[in-house]
């Protein structure tokens, strides 16, 4: 079996310099940073180790400037046979959807070169650090035509190929019916170093180069010219979440200060509002109707797709547009009336037997059908699992922008080349890790799409009157979309429910161990919960949970979770934005860090500076005098 590896060269995010970015065109100045080897492409170079049988070779293919070639050497100093990387001019500032077409197109001239038939497997990491979208995979999946399994965490032969992921509804085995089939990596076990031989041996191999032409791609398909999205504005996050910190010297004081907001149900000021949205005559860059993709598991309606309805809703009103629902599914009917209630003024139904589990293939062949059917100006997506795999599918097989992980939407103008277009959706997200933050448009393409972080946007109460009809549509999916088969799977025991919880106590790497964890926050998260009366969950930063303190059903943050608890307590966490991205919304927010210049001071409402294992047992303390007050 052959493996193509996809690898990327990305900066390194832990001594990002501030003139990092192009602020005019909205580009990476890659030359400015320090460049490292994407981690989780080298969880696929590992798994790629796994695939490979003899006489099979692996590849490691790149697109990115000439330096990217020593990156690419460090791919054969660890297991790769031949390494090739795109570079040309004309690749810069490409979207993903550019992107994909040109590693597509990369990959069919190895396929010819390399005689590898069908005979291959596609193997990436399931994000690169820098852009954190998840959508290049699934795109080069649907530039190819072929099935991808996502999620992937190891790979063994049994008399085939057998990949084991992390699927909607917990561990799965999954084979591929046929090949080629592009995988992409979550995790692996011990990574495939390098080796004295290997590097030696790296130095006198050749890296091919392949241009443009050498694709066969013209400079309009590629780069920004190729791109159907457009970053319009970058800015610090700082911009919008600022907050007055009040330090306190004494944790039974904080512990007084906390119950007192806590009982007079104190929000966080909410952002000035802005003057509402008016076309004013003129017309809009797009028409037709709003839709949200109505995501659902065990006949339940995700969360997320109630919140995008209540987006949806005001995103409609300032164009004069109705808000549809796009269900599919076998058997789903009832969900219909709830997705009316929520905002849906109609429920576009793709019932069939072979949508009863999702599976991408069949999923992005009913939603593209549909899509391009009745042409919707906008769709939404929540950033799900399930959104993440799927949404980058749809918006390629129709030709459409899309952005991921927004934050925020709304209706607004964009000028470009002089020529302004009215009524565009405005779609910002985190970049960078999460550094800074950039505003995106679609440009080029009939439909908007967008994928958007479950508990950023809120859902609106239903409303049993309302009425709105269901529309059934032909999904147009056979057997033939069928190219999986999950061989065996065992549930996951539940974890931590956070978007339920109203008292979020999380920990950071500096707290150094998981006995500290379950030593100081656990007790610390019962108080809380005896005093207030409020149900309480242990969170935790992408940094503790990758030190193995806690499971990663407990993070918070951009990789994580999102949450919107009335009280939120940061113990020994830095406040990277990528973590201030998942807690941003909470009513209250108290730091408890022993660097007084964290910039989590600058995102909480209280805070104490000092060493955590002399504050929490003494705010545990204060909360307990507190309660017996009371």
């Amino acid at each position: 079996m052959n493996c193509i590896v996809l690898v990327k060269q990305v900066p390194d995010l832990t001594d990002l310099r501030p003139d990092a970015w192009d602020t005019e065109k909205g580009t990476l100045r890659r030359g400015v940073l320090d460049s490292v080897l994407n981690p989780l492409d080298l969880h696929a170079l590992t798994l790629a180790a796994q695939v490979r049988r003899d006489p099979g070779r692996i590849i490691a293919l790149s697109m990115g400037p000439p330096q990217a070639e020593e990156m690419l050497r460090d791919c054969i100093a660890r297991c790769a046979d031949e390494a090739v990387l795109l570079c040309d001019v004309h690749f810069a500032g490409a979207d993903t959807c550019a992107t994909a077409r040109a590693l597509g197109q990369g990959i069919r001239r190895l396929v010819r070169e390399f005689a590898l038939g069908d005979d291959y497997v596609i193997l990436a990491g399931m994000q690169s650090a820098d852009g954190d979208t998840a959508q290049v995979p699934p795109q080069v999946a649907d530039e190819l035509g072929i099935e991808q399994i996502a999620y992937a965490e190891a790979v063994e032969w049994r008399e085939s190929l057998v990949v084991h992921r992390i699927g909607p509804h917990g561990k799965e085995t999954v084979t591929p019916l046929v090949t080629p089939v592009l995988i992409t990596a979550s995790s692996s076990e011990a990574p495939v170093y390098r080796s004295f031989h290997r590097a030696r041996m790296s130095l006198g191999r050749t890296v091919r180069r392949w241009t443009a032409g050498d694709l066969d791609l013209t400079p309009e398909q590629l780069g920004l010219k190729g791109s159907r999205t457009q970053v319009v504005r970058i800015f610090s996050p700082s911009e919008s979440h600022d907050a007055e910190c009040r330090l306190l010297d004494e944790p039974s004081k904080l512990a007084e200060e906390v119950t007192a907001a806590w009982r007079s149900g104190r929000r966080r000021k909410a952002a000035e509002a802005q003057a509402p949205y008016q076309l004013d005559g003129r017309e809009p860059a797009h028409t037709g109707e709003i839709w949200v993709f109505a995501e659902h598991e065990a006949g339940a309606l995700h969360p997320v797709s109630l919140e995008l309805l209540g987006a949806a809703r005001g995103l409609a009103a300032p164009l004069g547009v109705k808000v549809g629902a796009v269900l599919p599914g076998h058997q789903v009917e009832p969900l219909a009336a709830q997705l009316t209630a929520h905002g849906a003024d109609s429920v576009y139904l793709l019932a069939h037997p072979l949508l009863e589990e999702f599976r991408p293939v069949p999923y992005k062949t009913a939603l593209a059908r549909a899509i391009l059917e009745r042409r919707p100006q906008i769709v939404l997506f929540g950033a799900t699992p399930l959104g993440r795999e799927l949404a980058p599918r749809v918006a390629y097989e129709t030709g459409s922008g899309l952005t991921a992980d927004c934050t925020r939407l709304e209706i607004g103008d964009f000028t470009r080349e002089k020529v302004t277009q009215t009524g565009v959706l405005l779609q910002t997200r985190p970049a960078l890790g999460g550094n800074i933050m950039a505003t995106i448009v679609t440009k080029n393409s009939v439909t908007q799409m967008a994928t958007v972080r479950p508990a950023v946007m809120k859902a609106l109460p239903p409303d049993p009157e309302r009425r709105g009809g269901v529309v059934p549509l032909d999904p147009g999916v056979t057997e033939g979309h069928i190219r999986t088969r999950v061989v065996a799977r065992q549930s996951l025991p539940e974890g931590a429910n956070l978007g339920d919880a109203e008292i979020v106590v999380s920990g950071g790497r500096g707290m150094g161990s998981k006995e500290a964890f379950d030593r100081f926050l656990r007790p610390l998260a019962g108080a809380l919960e005896q005093a207030l009366g409020g149900r309480s969950e242990i969170g935790a930063s992408r940094p503790a949970v990758e030190e193995g303190f806690i499971g990663r059903e407990h993070q918070v943050g951009q990789t994580g979770q999102t949450i919107q608890p009335r009280l939120y307590v940061a113990v020994a966490i830095s406040g990277a934005i990528q973590h201030l991205s998942g807690m941003q919304n909470a009513d209250l927010v108290v730091a408890i860090n022993k660097d007084p210049h964290a910039p989590i001071f600058r995102h909480a409402d209280f805070g104490i500076v000092g060493e955590y294992e002399s504050v929490l047992p003494a705010l545990v303390e204060g909360l307990q005098h507190v309660e017996n007050k009371s």
